[in-house]
């Protein structure tokens, strides 16, 4: 049901995947400019305001790994929404490992694929972490010399030892935008199993029961496909909540086709 909802907008789309580990250099990414310019006290960390921060920056701010990456977004929105080819991966901060190496190009859609830079195997630590930054194996990192071993012991330190403040600033909007996308997905499924009900001639009462039951499968559906661990479950209150706000958005799309 999730996944017939209508694309979401760029600026809802974007926060996770901005925060994506760049993994091999191929790989275009605002992570650096988003921690160097758009968190920090005061700064906005929802979608919209990480939107606003690097959209201000303007071509000559921003590195040119992030514009490649604001580019790659605005012409694959489609594969990364909801439902999309690359939509689950995309929520779990993997957009471009998804759509530059997981998924072939026939899948995609033609402006998508031609925004895609090419990626070639990579050596040392780009090699590692082409599909994204992970702990390596004692052999692994025992490969590594220089400014890789450099960069991947300060990344372990950052990984398993105290965050900053920055970090957990990073940590709060992350949590806070994967939680606003699995609360509209699960209105978006009341919301249709209402609309369901009340076009079978069914009574509020009858909407509502459905509404119940849609976000209740949508929310565990949300939390299975959470691969990073961060949505928790909403409460019973909220996800009852939910379910009315569904019935009500179901009753008036309901009456303005009338």
């Amino acid at each position: 049901r999730a996944g017939r909802m209508a694309p979401r907008s760029f600026a809802l789309l974007a926060l996770l995947a901005r925060l994506t580990p760049a993994g091999a250099q191929a790989m275009p990414s605002c992570e650096q400019d988003t921690e160097a310019h758009c968190i920090g006290a005061g700064a906005d960390l929802s979608a919209a305001g990480i939107d606003a921060c690097l959209q201000a920056l303007g071509p000559d701010g921003r590195s040119a790994p992030c514009s490649a990456y604001l580019a790659v977004l605005a012409a694959c929105k489609e594969e990364l929404a909801r439902g999309g080819v690359c939509g689950s991966a995309h929520q779990d901060g993997e957009s471009m490992p998804c759509l530059i190496q997981r998924v072939k190009p026939e899948d995609l859609s033609e402006a998508c694929a031609a925004a895609l830079p090419k990626v070639e195997d990579a050596p040392g630590l780009q090699g590692l972490w082409a599909k994204g930054k992970r702990m390596l194996s004692e052999e692994e990192a025992g490969s590594l010399e220089g400014e890789d071993l450099d960069t991947y012991e300060r990344w372990v330190k950052r990984k398993t030892g105290k965050k900053s403040a920055k970090d957990k600033d990073r940590d709060f909007a992350v949590k806070t935008q994967k939680r606003g996308m699995a609360a509209t997905a699960v209105e978006a499924a009341g919301k249709e199993a209402a609309r369901a009900a009340l076009d079978a001639g069914g009574d509020d009462s009858a909407a509502l029961e459905a509404a119940d039951d849609a976000v209740q499968d949508a929310m565990e559906a949300e939390l299975k496909s959470d691969m990073t661990g961060t949505l928790k479950a909403f409460a019973k209150g909220e996800l009852k909540a939910i379910a009315k706000r569904a019935v009500e958005a179901a009753k008036a799309a309901a009456k303005s086709e009338l």
